[in-house]
């Protein structure tokens, strides 16, 4: 059979491996899904666990790192608990929070709610007509106090697009705050009051006891600008470590993704909240802490054969296991790297073709100071960031935000710089 022109081999694989979260609900996307996490650490299992052990409610907190494929690991824990018997609310808070900004536990209690019962028309949980009679906006905007109104720009529906105001008007969130200011415990109770009759609609709908879990995707996405990361990561610190008790819901299983920084602070974290639970989301550990080749790397290579020809545009297998390896196990850098393979092949396929990826590849991580190698050079040593000094913290928090620190799960949790700039940090 005549193979197809390279050319649509480049396309094909282009857009298959676009970085996009795959939607295990969706047949197609199935397909393309290869298990990667070893089974006695695979973080979707935990996360099914203590749902199920927890009966009526917990909080879990995923410390999120990108570019980890988390969000589609997400739909495969989505999937599993529709086909165990649960109810489930999946929301992506990019299309919710201004990911750049601080947050404040009243913006986020009033958009919490708006983004849940934005689900309810889904067929499974309430359909369009009572879905929408438990749509919280309309609830928010009685609450709200006279005067405190969105821009004229952002207002698109009879109550005024809370959701898009929320979002893009840092003004109208600022009077939102002022005007709950000393009202916290009310607007709490109000969520609570609605999500009660939420509950009790779906369970009439279901003509049976509803177990109900919700899950807040891309908190981990929350960075304020340079100017602004500080109050940032503040808010965010504040926001689960001091309002904790007023996050959760009643009868309820909450699974949310948040900024990797706060795994620094999972036993603090996990003690706030009823049947509470704080885990690291580790990258896929294609080498141990010796450095040798595990069989997640085999995995890889069936993800990326799922994808399309490789082979058109990497000279053997040794090349692709070159690029896993420099990956780290960090799955976005995989895909970029792969990308970049297929820009190359146009030129036909060298065997230089992995060391040149590699190196481009290094470049996005790119520079590192004197003091900055330092701290990483320490974390290389001892694979763990216990040797960090208290005013290191900062680099530290900077480090696993972009993935220069990577973690990984064994028995315990371990540290190490990532493969692309270990060169880089080694002692000379």
């Amino acid at each position: 059979m005549e193979q197809p022109d390279l050319r649509s081999v480049q396309k094909a694989l282009f857009q298959a491996l676009r970085d996009r979260p795959l939607d295990l609900l969706d047949e197609a996307d199935r397909k393309l899904y290869e298990p990667l996490h070893d089974d006695d650490h695979d973080p979707v299992k935990r996360l099914f666990d203590n749902i199920e052990f927890s009966e009526n409610e917990s909080v879990q907190l995923v410390a999120g790192f990108r570019g980890t494929g988390k969000t589609t690991e997400f739909s495969r824990l989505e999937r599993d608990l529709w086909e165990h018997g649960y109810l489930v609310i999946r929301v992506d808070l990019d299309e919710y929070l201004d990911m750049h900004s601080a947050i404040d536990i009243r913006d986020f209690l009033l958009i919490m709610a708006g983004a849940i019962s934005d689900r309810l028309t889904d067929e499974r949980l309430l359909g369009v007509n009572e879905g929408l009679e438990k749509g919280f906006w309309e609830r928010a905007r009685d609450l709200i106090p006279g005067g405190v109104e969105a821009r004229e720009s952002t207002v698109k529906t009879p109550v005024g697009d809370l959701k898009l105001a929320f979002r893009s008007d840092p003004s109208f969130r600022e009077r939102v705050r002022k005007a709950f200011a000393g009202r916290l415990a009310e607007l709490v109770e109000q969520v609570r009051v609605h999500h009660a009759n939420v509950l009790k609609a779906l369970a009439t709908r279901a003509r049976k006891a509803v177990k109900l879990v919700v899950i807040l995707d891309s908190l981990e996405h929350l960075r304020g600008t340079f100017e602004k990361a500080e109050d940032v990561r503040r808010s965010v610190e504040e926001l689960f470590l001091t309002h904790a008790t007023h996050i959760g819901l009643p009868n309820t299983h909450m699974v949310m993704s948040v900024p990797a920084f706060l795994v620094l602070q999972g036993d603090n974290l996990a003690a706030q909240f009823v049947n509470g639970a704080v885990q690291a989301w580790p990258a896929y550990r294609v080498a141990n802490r010796a450095g040798e080749r595990t069989a997640v790397v085999d995995r890889m290579v069936s993800l990326v054969s799922k994808r399309g020809d490789w082979r058109r545009l990497l000279p053997d297998q040794p090349a692709l296991e070159k690029l896993i390896l420099a990956s780290g196990g960090h799955l976005r850098d995989l895909l970029n790297m792969l990308i970049e393979a297929i820009h190359l092949a146009g030129k036909g396929v060298s065997p230089e073709a992995a060391e040149k990826i590699v190196n481009i590849a290094r470049r996005a991580y790119m520079p590192l100071y004197k003091d900055e190698i330092g701290v990483l050079r320490r974390i290389a040593e001892s694979r763990d960031v216990r040797e960090i000094n208290t005013d290191e913290q900062e680099y530290l928090l900077r480090f696993l935000d972009s993935g220069l620190v990577l973690c990984y799960m064994n028995d315990d949790f371990w540290y190490d710089v990532h493969p692309l700039v270990r060169d880089v940090v080694r002692a000379p």
